[in-house]
């Protein structure tokens, strides 16, 4: 504040002094002017007197100004400095949100980066799979700003995550790459919270080992249906490309003819187009929409939803899941007082409503997601609330070009896309077999010399914090990971390696090599452990897990027998 009154004061001065000398010129007009050097000098009286003292007066007011004013610049030189810095970083932190927004990091990072997934083809199967993208919002927990900037500068090769610098490849300058990290330090959650997500997390991959065989005959499953798909994209190719190509010559041409409600379709083109959508979803539809009745009778229903599915599982394997519940529905029904049968046909009002919810879902599985049945009232310009008919319209016919195009590129590609998925089918299927995922919990309490309890927390552990790295495609899920500890973007950890690294454990924790290098990770060439020298990619754990939990940890790595298998 005492530096703007300063500069106002030092322009008005200014704007005095350029005053004074405007005013002083005007007076001395008029007359015939006299050239200079034909005036006459001044004299000495004048020049060593009134003129002198003159000049020495506004030379010392000059002077006392400015030796007072500087000095009170100077005081508040400090904080407007500081200002800027807080305007620059607040600026850096909003084009830093801009550009998080602009490449969607949070698309795969998860809303405000708490985590999700990111659509990849897992290099070693060819299978399109989700894989895990780690949160955001702890992530400086666990890196430092330096290290942060390098992953969003390189990316993580043979992953989803792209290099977004332009010294990685990518689109963002140095100065945008700072932006974005700039931005990622505002959405960081408090340590507590980072360190309550912890039971969560070991609690999901308990799950995650405990549904391993359902999640991988849920993959293989996936997997058939895809091929199924690509063989029969010849059939389906024929049918849809002609029923687009006359739903958009029908929507060209819908402003012609009679249009009751006036919404530039005309009701001929309603009703065209309503028919060629219905068209489409009974084509792709498999099986009905079967729904029973808890309040009448009719039991067969039940045993004809079956057949439907049964018959259609060659062409669709994906109806596999509807019919295996609906057979585990009627399988373990039970009538009994909590479990009335209203109707009194032998099958609970429970389960009738459970196979029809499997028939409606079952219904809907075989239609692709972009095409969609419309039913465009003549009479409403707004068959769907809000909606015009004329967008609905659009965008019905949108989906069908969509499908038409994805079918038609299958066909012309067929001979290149059919092995590779057919092979990702045949990894699966192997994968289901081998069971690298298996890890044998008494076997880890054994080594370990701890518990089951203990064994599992450590696996867990592991499996939340260091497998993403340090076991092969773990992110990629179940059926695609390789065996605990074979190594990825980190080393394998299996033979001893840990104690190849770091030496066996000490009594005192301060002293432990590797359980130090788990709190601190590694730092930028810099040695660590015995003969390792860092990069700066390990994380560090000692922010967000409690002293116990890495010590465990340590002792599971250090245990050798990672998976707890002979």
């Amino acid at each position: 504040m005492t530096a703007d009154i300063i500069t106002v004061l030092a322009v008005v001065a200014g704007i005095l002094w350029l005053g004074l000398m405007v005013v002083s010129a005007l007076r001395n007009r008029g007359g015939e002017e006299v050239a200079p050097n034909l005036q006459p000098g001044i004299d000495d009286q004048q020049l060593e007197t009134r003129r002198l003292e003159t000049g020495q007066k506004v030379a010392i007011a000059c002077s006392a100004f400015l030796a007072i004013s500087l000095p009170l610049y100077f005081l508040g030189e400090t904080n407007r400095q500081e200002g800027f810095v807080e305007e620059f970083a607040h600026e850096s932190i909003e084009r830093g949100e801009h550009l998080v927004e602009e490449f969607g990091c949070f698309g795969c990072h998860g809303p405000l980066g708490v985590g999700g997934t990111a659509s990849f083809v897992e290099k070693r199967s060819g299978v399109a799979v989700a894989w895990a993208a780690p949160s955001l919002d702890d992530v400086l927990y666990r890196y430092d700003e330096s290290e942060l900037n390098f992953w969003v500068t390189f990316g993580r090769g043979n992953t989803p995550m792209p290099a977004w610098g332009l010294a990685g490849g990518g689109p963002m300058n140095e100065a945008q790459v700072e932006d974005v990290v700039n931005y990622l330090t505002t959405i960081q959650v408090s340590q507590q919270a980072a360190v309550d997500k912890t039971p969560a997390a070991l609690s999901a991959q308990m799950s995650r080992l405990e549904n391993a065989d359902a999640t991988v005959e849920q993959a293989i499953i996936n997997q058939e249906q895809v091929v199924a798909e690509v063989l029969q994209a010849p059939d389906d190719a024929a049918f849809i490309v002609p029923l687009t190509d006359s739903a958009r010559e029908i929507l060209d041409t819908a402003d012609l003819g009679i249009d009751t409600d006036a919404d530039s379709l005309s009701d001929t083109a309603e009703q065209e187009l309503s028919e060629l959508s219905t068209a489409a979803v009974g084509f792709y539809r498999e099986v009905d929409a079967i729904a029973l009745d808890p309040t009448v009778s009719d039991a067969e229903k039940a045993d004809e939803a079956v057949v439907q599915l049964e018959a259609a599982i060659e062409k669709d394997p994906i109806l596999k899941f509807n019919l295996a519940a609906i057979q585990l529905i009627l399988a373990t029904d039970e009538i009994t007082e909590e479990n009335p049968d209203g109707d009194g046909d032998g099958l609970s009002d429970a389960a009738e409503n459970g196979i029809t919810g499997q028939m409606a879902e079952a219904s809907a599985a075989t239609i692709p997601s972009s095409i969609a049945e419309i039913e465009l009232d003549p009479t409403n310009p707004e068959t769907v609330a809000g909606v015009p008919d004329l967008d609905t319209a659009s965008t019905f016919l949108g989906g069908m070009e969509s499908t038409g195009i994805n079918t038609s590129v299958a066909v012309e590609n067929v001979d290149r896309i059919l092995p590779q998925q057919q092979d990702g089918l045949t990894f699966l299927e192997s994968s289901q077999q081998a069971r690298l995922w298996e890890i044998d919990i008494p076997g880890v309490a054994t080594a370990m010399e701890v518990g089951d309890e203990e064994a599992e927390r450590a696996v867990s552990l592991f499996n939340a914090n260091c497998a993403r790295c340090h076991t092969a495609s773990f992110s990629a899920g179940v059926p695609y990971t390789g065996p605990v500890g074979s190594g990825g973007f980190g080393p394998a950890l299996w033979d001893g390696r840990p104690i190849v690294q770091f030496g066996q454990a000490t009594s005192d924790p301060e002293d432990d090599l590797l359980i130090q290098f788990l709190v601190k990770g590694s730092e930028e060439e810099k040695a660590y452990g015995i003969n390792g020298f860092g990069s700066g990619r390990m994380p560090a754990f000692g922010a967000i897990l409690a002293a116990e939990d890495i010590d465990l940890l340590a002792r599971y790595l250090r245990a050798s027998k990672l998976d707890g298998m002979e």
